[in-house]
C-alpha cells in the first residue's frame, strides 16, 4: 500500500501566510496619511489577505482538519480584524467606543469558550457568528473606499454592485450545488442599508458612523445565544469559580484600556496593538488547553491581563509616562503570551495526543 502523497499546499500554510504579514498590514494603514496610491495598495492587499480565508477552509475540507488548524484559523481571523480596524480608530475614521464594544465581545466569547471547555462541554459556532466575520471584513473595505472614492455617485455605484454581487453568488451556488447562502442576504442587506444613509448624508462622516453601527450590532446579535447558552449552563451547575472570573476581567479590561490608552494618551501605537493581538492569539490557545486540562490558572492569567490593562490605563492617567507604559505593558503581555505557547506546544503540535494514541495502542 503506497503512503498517501504530501499535499503541496496545506490549509495551515494558507492560514500563517495570513497571519505573519498582519501586524505590517496594520503599521502601513497607521502611518498611509493622505497617500491615495499607498491606501489603494493597502486595500488590495488587505482583500487578498482576507480571501485567503476562503482557500484555507477549503483546503481544510479537502485535506481534513488539524488540531493547529483548529486553533490558528480563528485566530488569524480574529487578529485580521483588530490589526486592519484598529488604524482607523488612532486616525480618527471610526469612533474608539464602537471598536472597543466589537472586541469585548470577542474578548468575552473566547473566555466564555475556555470555561465550557474546562467542563467538557462544546461552543458550537452559530452560522450568524461566520457572517458577522464576512461582515466585518465587508465592513472595514467598505470603510476604506469612502477616501478613495471622492465622488457620491459613483461610490453610489459601488454600493449598488456590492449588493447584487451577493445575491449573484447566492443564485449560482443554488442552481450548481442546491445550497442557500443565508450570509449573502445580511451581506446585500447591509449594504442597502448603508447605500440609502450614503445618498442621504456626508459620506466621510456620517457613513462610516453608520457601518460601525451595523458591524457592532451584528458583533453583539450574533454572540447572544453565547451569553445566553453560557448564563444557563455555567451559572447552573454552580461551579463557576477564579478561572473563569479572570478570563472574564481580563475580557473587559484589555479592549476597554487599549482603547482608552490609544485615543487618550499620547502613547505609541504599536505596543498597543502588539497586547491586543496578542491577548486574541492566546485566547484560542487557552480554548484548546482547557478542553485537556492544562490551561493556565486564575492567578497568571489574571496577572498577566490585568497587570498589562493597569499599565495602560496608566498611559491615560501619566500621559508624561505613556510611552514607557504602553512598552511595558506589551512586554509583561508578549512573556506571558510567549510562555503560553511554549507550555502548551505539545497540545498544538499534536505531540502529546499523538503519544496517547500509541500508549493506546500498545496496551
Amino acid at each position: 500500500m503506497t503512503e498517501a502523497k504530501k499535499p503541496l499546499i496545506t490549509a495551515n500554510m494558507v492560514t500563517f501566510a495570513r497571519l505573519l504579514p498582519m501586524p505590517l498590514l496594520a503599521m502601513w494603514l497607521y502611518n498611509l496619511g493622505e497617500s491615495r496610491s499607498q491606501l489603494w495598495a493597502a486595500l488590495i492587499v488587505g482583500t487578498i489577505i482576507g480571501c485567503t480565508d476562503f482557500v484555507d477552509g477549503y483546503l481544510a475540507r479537502k485535506q481534513g482538519p488539524t488540531v493547529l488548524g483548529g486553533l490558528v484559523d480563528p485566530i488569524a481571523d480574529k487578529v485580521f480584524v483588530a490589526l486592519v480596524y484598529v488604524p482607523f480608530v488612532g486616525t480618527g475614521v471610526i469612533p474608539a467606543w464602537a471598536c472597543a464594544l466589537m472586541f469585548v465581545r470577542e474578548f468575552i466569547v473566547t473566555a466564555l469558550r475556555s470555561s465550557y471547555e474546562k467542563r467538557q462541554l462544546h461552543m458550537k459556532t452559530s452560522y450568524l457568528a461566520k457572517v458577522k466575520t464576512w461582515t466585518q471584513m465587508q465592513g472595514i473595505g467598505v470603510l476604506m473606499l469612502f477616501p478613495l472614492i471622492n465622488d457620491q455617485n459613483i461610490m453610489s455605484w459601488v454600493l449598488g454592485v456590492g449588493i447584487v454581487l451577493p445575491l449573484i453568488a447566492m443564485t449560482i451556488l443554488w442552481v450548481v450545488r442546491k445550497k442557500l447562502w443565508k450570509g449573502a442576504l445580511v451581506m446585500s442587506a447591509a449594504l442597502g442599508a448603508l447605500l440609502a444613509v450614503h445618498m442621504k448624508q456626508d459620506p466621510h462622516l456620517t457613513t462610516a458612523w453608520f457601518i460601525m453601527i451595523i458591524v457592532v450590532a451584528l458583533t453583539w446579535i450574533s454572540g447572544i445565544d453565547y451569553f445566553v447558552g453560557a448564563f444557563k449552563q455555567l451559572r447552573g451547575r454552580g461551579d463557576l469559580g477564579g478561572f473563569d472570573f479572570a478570563r472574564i476581567a481580563g475580557a473587559l479590561a484589555v479592549p476597554c484600556t487599549m482603547f482608552a490608552a490609544l485615543v487618550e494618551s499620547p502613547a505609541p501605537a504599536w505596543p498597543l496593538l502588539t497586547v491586543l493581538a496578542l491577548e486574541l492569539a492566546v485566547g484560542g490557545l487557552d480554548n484548546l488547553l482547557a478542553h485537556h486540562g492544562a490551561a493556565a490558572p486564575a492567578s497568571s492569567w489574571g496577572a498577566r491581563t490585568l497587570g498589562a490593562s493597569a499599565l495602560m490605563a496608566l498611559c491615560v492617567v501619566v500621559k508624561s509616562a505613556a510611552t514607557p507604559l504602553a512598552i511595558a505593558a506589551a512586554a509583561i503581555c508578549t512573556a506571558g503570551v510567549v510562555w503560553e505557547f511554549w507550555r502548551g506546544r505539545d497540545y498544538y503540535v499534536d505531540a502529546r495526543i499523538r503519544a496517547k494514541a500509541r500508549a493506546a495502542a500498545t496496551a
